[in-house]
């Protein structure tokens, strides 16, 4: 049966499986290399090309504003419950967030190194400037965005607490959001002549890459806030919402591929639809099986881990290829599958091992792997 814990909170188990399966898409986006024959957008603009490219990434992009959307509704949800100590949950869930990156960030440290130190040998101050900047605002050395973004959307959000005000902020998100579109799969719309990648009006990108934090965030951990508020919203015909909604994902990816406005597919449009209402649906299951609730524990622990663990594996896996020159992966992307599993069956034992080892006095940092 579903569980409700002495603070009257009820535990939301397909919540954890949803963040899994987030995760694992999440993985995918990620794997290929940087330089590989691959999954950039645009590479081919062929019609039934640019259809299936936007089918996988109208199936992929949703995990990451997903993850958002259920650790807003969690924490908020336990806030309404028990509103006395906001700020105590706040504080704790922005700490716990803090030392996660602080965790990986330790963990990733010779790959920050090794940047920096390219930067340095070759006098490019910009960058090297550049590169510790972003350090507040996307983390190191590529990934760890999402928990800062996290916590300052959460921080944010927290401040707007009455209805009116709330959706003042929504409208703000929103607008933000619009923007950060014209950063990612509408770039090429207001893009300047010579060189556009660099010279967009809309290339916040320039500046300090807000669109891979605050931009993305906020929208979706606001509508997570207003989920906890509501619970969800009745909407007849749920279902067939989702599907027209994930339809139009598809129509709008494949018309910013064809015409080469993409940059990314970080953001676009129909994305927060779809989400809107594929998570008022999820949010209303309930599933009554013990088994079921204690393999989503599980799941939710891997999810986090290897969310946070794939960002490295991958980046070292490829800088120890690149090494011995022999980054096979880069020209054999089907070859990706078996890095892939790896890559999932080691979250699996790692954080299985770090859960066990954390019991120790000593070892107890490791709890703040997942």
């Amino acid at each position: 049966m579903s569980e409700i814990n002495n603070k009257g909170l009820k535990y939301y188990s397909i919540l954890d499986l949803i963040r899994f399966i987030a995760a694992l898409l999440v993985i995918f986006i990620h794997i290929f290399p940087e330089g590989s024959t691959t999954s950039s957008i645009g590479f081919d603009n062929s019609i039934p090309m640019a259809l299936l490219v936007s089918s996988v990434y109208s199936i992929l992009r949703p995990a990451v504003p997903i993850f958002f959307i259920i650790s807003s509704f969690l924490l908020f949800k336990r806030i309404n419950i028990d509103i006395n100590n906001k700020w105590k949950y706040i504080g704790h869930f922005c700490l716990r967030l803090l030392l996660l990156y602080l965790f990986w960030f330790i963990v990733g440290l010779p790959l920050n190194a090794r940047d920096i130190t390219g930067y340095v040998s070759n006098g490019d101050n910009y960058n090297l400037i550049r590169y510790i900047v972003l350090f507040f605002f996307k983390g190191a050395p590529r990934g760890f965005w999402f928990l800062v973004a996290l916590a300052l959307s959460v921080l944010i959000t927290s401040l707007f607490n009455n209805k009116k005000s709330l959706i003042i902020l929504l409208v703000i998100s929103g607008l933000l959001y619009v923007y950060g579109c014209f950063n990612s799969a509408y770039f090429g719309v207001f893009t300047l002549v010579d060189n556009p990648v660099s010279k967009s009006l809309f290339n916040v990108g320039n500046y300090l890459e807000l669109s891979f934090s605050i931009l993305q965030a906020l929208l979706f951990v606001v509508l997570g806030k207003i989920f906890a508020i509501h619970d969800s919203f009745k909407i007849n015909g749920n279902i067939v919402y989702i599907s027209i909604a994930f339809i139009f994902m598809v129509g709008e990816l494949f018309i910013t591929q064809y015409y080469n406005l993409q940059i990314s597919t970080d953001a676009y449009f129909f994305l927060p639809v779809f989400v809107f209402f594929f998570m008022n649906k999820m949010i209303t299951i309930d599933i009554k099986s013990e088994s079921f609730i204690h393999l989503t524990r599980k799941l939710r622990k891997v999810g986090t881990f290897s969310y946070l663990f794939h960002i490295l594996f991958f980046a070292y896996m490829h800088w120890l290829l690149d090494a011995i020159n022999h980054n096979i992966f880069r020209e054999y992307i089907a070859l990706l599958i078996i890095p892939y599993i790896i890559c999932v069956l080691l979250s699996f034992g790692l954080q299985t091992l770090f859960e066990y080892l954390s019991r120790y006095r000593y070892l107890k940092f490791l709890k703040y792997s997942y």
